[in-house]
């Protein structure tokens, strides 16, 4: 148990594209997880990987969790840090995926320049699930997010999720996998949505301190994300 002082402040680590860092008032809020979710293709991944960069340019280190193949030449590409500063953990299963959550909580534990966390994506191998193993995965999925939150609070960083969406049949809407079990954990859940010309809308879902619907829009470019009104 740890005493907090409301005096503090809260601390948050840029992503390193502006019109994102201005919709969250600074950055990424350290002490919680943020969820990113949309369809494939949206920019999820890359987001994760500029915000990884950033980090790293703070002279901070990050651990990255991958399950989609994270690709090294597109890393290259985006990002100008000390790579030596980037664990990556490529997992195969959702075992493999706890193994690798209580290695980065460890090593958060150990070396205090570890900045933030990043898992891409968190429900991949949910979604592959058989729907008569899903419920067996349940307290699976909330031991991670337990781990993950816990680490998150007590070294005061951010971690990064990611995830997929899915259509809900009675509101014809997309959500987020996981449904309120993902979403009861998340204190920040920022929605990416392709627009017909090109760009991506990134908006803000729920946040502890940001209000709903505040949005930004960019575009994925070969070097990285440009930010456009």
């Amino acid at each position: 148990m740890d005493e907090i002082s409301l005096e503090q402040g809260v601390r948050r680590l840029q992503t390193g594209i502006n019109c994102i860092d201005a919709m969250l008032n600074g950055g990424l809020e350290g002490g919680i997880i943020t969820e990113i979710f949309g369809e494939g293709g949206s920019g999820k991944t890359n987001i994760c990987m500029i915000a990884s960069c950033s980090v790293m340019s703070q002279g901070l280190k990050v651990v990255y969790i991958d399950s989609e193949g994270l690709s090294p030449e597109r890393f290259m590409a985006v990002c100008h840090s000390d790579i030596s500063k980037f664990k990556l953990f490529r997992v195969y299963s959702l075992d493999d995926q706890e193994v690798a959550i209580m290695k980065a909580s460890k090593m958060a534990d150990k070396d205090q320049k570890i900045g933030m966390i990043v898992l891409d994506s968190f429900s991949e191998f949910f979604r592959l699930e058989r729907s008569d193993d899903r419920q067996a995965r349940i307290v699976d999925f909330q031991r991670q997010l337990s781990l993950l939150s816990s680490v998150a609070a007590k070294k005061n960083i951010p971690v990064l999720i990611t995830n997929q969406i899915y259509q809900d049949i009675d509101n014809r809407t997309l959500q987020p996998f996981g449904g309120f079990l993902v979403d009861h954990a998340m204190k920040a859940i920022l929605r990416i949505e392709k627009l017909p010309d090109g760009r991506r809308k990134i908006s803000v879902t729920k946040h502890r301190s940001i209000k709903e619907g505040v949005a930004a829009f960019f575009r994925i470019t070969d070097d990285g994300v440009n930010c456009e009104g």
